[in-house]
C-alpha cells in the first residue's frame, strides 16, 4: 500500500511536468494554427493566472525589404514612415501559454487608436506588485520626414494596465532618461531588493549608442535619469541590451548596432554585483562568429528566467533572426531561443559559456 502511494505521488508530479519542444528552424504557430507575429519583446510568467505571457511587436505581414546601401535589411529607415518595420500600424501583440509550447493569441494590447501616431518597437512589460499594475515601456518615433530624422528625438513611452492583457493607458509620453534619443532597451526588477527596485538598460543616439543603466521610479512610470545612473558603460555603436540577475550577479549582454540585420550581432558580456555597477567587462562574446557572420544569426532580445518548482532557475537567451521568414513576411521572422545558458561557477564572476546554434530542444516545464 505504501509503495502504491509513492507511485501515485510520483505519477501525479510527473503529470504536472510538460515537455515543451522549442524549434528554432520554423516560425511558431498558435493554438489556431496561425503563424505567430511577435518580435523583440519579453516573456514573463505572472502569478495572476500562472501563464507565460509573450509580448512583442506584430509586423502584420509586411514584406521583407533589402536596399543597396547599409543598413541593407532596413531601407525604410531612409524613407517616409510606412515601410516594413517602420509602419504606423504595427501591433503590440500578446500570446499566452501554460508551457512555452502551446500559445494562444490574446490581443493587441496597445492598439493604434489608443496611442499617438508614430512608429513603435521593442515593448517590455513588468509588474509592479505594490501598485498591482502591469507597466509597458516601449520605443516611440514621432512623425518626421523619415525614421532616421526622428531617431535623435526617439522617446521611451510608458503605459499601464491593471490586467496583463491590457489595454494599456499612457502615463508617461517621454521618460526622463539621462541620454537623449533613447534606443533599444531592457527592463529588470531586482530580485535581491526588498523594495523591488527596477532598472532600465538602454543605448541612445545622444551618446552614440553606448549602453547605460538607470534606476526607475518606485511606480516604474519613469527613470531617475542622472540621479541613479551608471553613465555610459560600453563602447559606442552598440545596442539591444539584455539585463538579468543570477545568484547575486547581474549580467548585461549587447551587440553592435544592427538594423534588422540577418547576419546577427553578437552578445558581449559584462558583469556586476549591483545594477548600477561598477561593471566588469568579461571580454567574451557568447555568440561568436567569423567574418561578421554569427553562429546564431540573431540580435539580442531578452533572457527568460525560468523558475521550475524547487530547482535552480534556468536562463534562456532569446534573439530575433531577422530576414529568416520562409514566406518573405517580416511577421514570420523566427525568434531564436537557446537551451538554458551554461555558467562556469568555478570562476568569479561566474562566466557564461559561448552558445552554439541548436535546431530544437526540449524544456520540461
Amino acid at each position: 500500500m505504501e509503495i502504491l502511494s509513492v507511485f501515485l505521488c510520483i505519477s501525479f508530479f510527473l503529470s504536472l511536468i510538460t515537455a515543451a519542444i522549442i524549434d528554432n528552424t520554423v516560425p511558431r504557430t498558435d493554438a489556431d494554427g496561425n503563424l505567430m507575429d511577435v518580435h523583440d519583446g519579453n516573456v514573463e510568467r505572472w502569478e495572476e493566472n500562472n501563464l507565460f505571457h509573450w509580448y512583442g511587436m506584430g509586423y502584420q505581414d509586411c514584406e521583407l525589404e533589402k536596399g543597396i546601401i547599409p543598413p541593407r535589411n532596413c531601407p525604410g529607415i531612409y524613407s517616409e514612415f510606412g515601410r516594413c518595420g517602420f509602419r504606423n500600424d504595427h501591433a503590440v501583440n500578446l500570446y499566452t501559454s501554460p508551457d512555452l509550447h502551446n500559445w494562444t493569441f490574446v490581443a493587441d494590447i496597445f492598439p493604434v487608436e489608443s496611442r499617438p501616431e508614430g512608429i513603435y518597437f521593442r515593448p517590455k512589460v513588468i509588474f509592479n506588485k505594490k501598485n498591482k499594475e502591469y507597466v509597458l515601456w516601449i520605443n516611440y518615433l514621432a512623425p518626421a520626414s523619415s525614421p532616421l530624422a526622428s531617431y535623435p528625438d526617439a522617446r521611451l513611452m510608458v503605459a499601464v494596465s491593471p490586467s496583463p492583457s491590457g489595454p494599456f493607458t499612457i502615463v508617461t509620453e517621454k521618460a526622463g532618461i539621462e541620454e537623449s534619443g533613447g534606443g533599444d532597451f531592457n527592463l529588470m526588477i531586482d530580485p535581491n531588493d526588498e523594495n523591488a527596485a527596477a532598472y532600465i538598460a538602454y543605448d541612445a543616439w545622444g551618446n552614440n549608442h553606448a549602453l547605460v543603466i538607470e534606476q526607475l521610479t518606485p511606480n516604474y512610470y519613469d527613470a531617475l535619469g542622472s540621479l541613479a545612473s551608471t553613465g555610459s558603460i560600453s563602447p559606442i555603436n552598440n545596442e539591444a541590451p539584455i539585463l538579468f540577475e543570477r545568484s547575486g550577479w547581474y549580467y548585461l549582454l549587447y551587440g553592435h548596432t544592427c538594423c534588422f540585420c540577418e547576419q546577427g550581432s553578437g552578445a558581449e558580456v559584462w558583469v556586476s554585483q549591483h545594477p548600477l555597477g561598477p561593471w566588469i567587462n568579461m571580454h567574451t562574446d557568447i555568440n561568436p562568429g567569423f567574418l561578421g557572420v554569427r553562429d546564431i544569426k540573431a540580435q539580442c532580445n531578452y533572457v527568460i528566467t525560468l523558475q521550475l518548482a524547487d530547482e535552480e532557475p534556468e536562463y534562456l537567451y532569446t534573439g530575433d533572426l531577422w530576414s529568416s521568414s520562409p514566406d518573405n513576411l517580416k511577421s514570420h521572422d523566427i525568434q531564436y531561443w537557446s537551451p538554458p545558458l551554461q555558467f562556469d561557477d568555478t570562476v568569479s564572476p561566474p562566466a557564461i559559456l559561448p552558445m552554439q546554434f541548436v535546431e530544437r530542444f526540449t524544456l520540461h516545464v
